[in-house]
């Protein structure tokens, strides 16, 4: 079973991966980061995390939107939720 911290330190390299303008940015997130305001995802940019996610933690995501997840901390929760 993962931490937080661990999901959240895994996040931090998928969010990387998904765009690379937010290596500047890795420093200072943290849960309450909005991924639209701070981190400026747009639907293409969440669809490349979902895909990394699934990848990553072995998970699939149901019916989710771009809606679902306002912060770091939503992403966090939800994985959390399912590698439990």
């Amino acid at each position: 079973m993962l931490t937080r911290a661990e999901i959240f330190d895994k996040l931090k390299d998928i969010l990387l991966f998904t765009d690379d303008k937010n290596r500047s940015k890795l420093d200072t997130i943290d849960e309450n980061t909005k991924l639209v305001t701070d981190l400026g995802f747009t639907s293409v940019s969440v669809l490349y995390m979902v895909i990394a996610i699934e990848e990553s933690f072995g998970i699939v995501f149901g019916d989710v939107s771009m809606n679902d997840f306002e912060t770091i901390g939503d992403v966090i929760s939800y994985i959390e939720a399912r590698v439990t």
